[in-house]
């Protein structure tokens, strides 16, 4: 293909919308809260679903934990820290966001009854290769992306009040059952999922259950 073709069809792919920037979704969560349980199953799903293809997703799983001398103290307990870290695990190793948001689902679904076994069970069920997660979750490695994940938090603007806390191209999302609309409203391209044009894209869910930040 010659050159002046290829500038012919990027060209084109920018007239159509395609080459518009992805709307960058932050959901700042911990293992253990009710709230976060809620809002990966029901809005935050309905939106990978519904109009997936038009944002990036950072989930960060740290939420009001804290750092103390060098160690970890979850709000819920040592559990959320290591399911905490088993998820920043799995992202490391699966970067694509569709094989490691269906084993979050999953494993939230669970919620306060999160364990090992439950996230063995996720994993397994989604392809995720366990051992070398479970491995990570308890070393260095698994140390050090816990602290990206305590990194990205601290440096939200304005700082995190509670979990999940949902943040939409660097803004704070206060209500998230208007997620879908903001995500559609945010993206630029004319290339937009039909769910863009539903007049139904406010979710009503359950009010959801804040974790309040100590």
């Amino acid at each position: 293909m010659s050159v002046t073709a290829i500038l012919l069809l990027a060209l084109c792919a920018v007239a159509n919308g395609q080459g518009s920037e992805k709307v960058v979704v932050g959901f700042y969560s911990e293992a253990l809260c009710p709230g976060c349980d809620q809002l990966a199953e029901s809005t935050m799903n309905k939106a990978v679903k519904e109009v997936g293809e038009i944002f990036t997703l950072n989930f960060v799983p740290w939420g009001n934990a804290k750092l103390i001398g060098g160690r970890f103290e979850c709000q819920h307990g040592p559990t959320e820290c290591i399911m905490n870290t088993v998820e920043a695990c799995i992202m490391h190793y699966n970067s694509d966001r569709s094989v490691w948001w269906p084993y979050v689902v999953c494993a939230e679904a669970h919620g306060y009854k999160q364990t090992l076994s439950i996230a063995k069970k996720c994993a397994v069920e989604n392809k995720i290769e366990w051992e070398q997660v479970n491995v990570c979750q308890g070393s260095a490695l698994g140390h050090k992306l816990e602290l990206d994940a305590y990194n990205q938090t601290m440096h939200l603007k304005p700082p995190h009040q509670y979990t999940p806390w949902v943040t939409v191209n660097g803004k704070h999302l206060e209500n998230t059952d208007d997620l879908i609309q903001v995500i559609c409203t945010e993206y630029k391209g004319s290339d937009k999922p039909a769910a863009c044009s539903n007049k139904h894209m406010h979710v009503s869910s359950e009010p959801i259950e804040l974790c309040k930040r100590d």
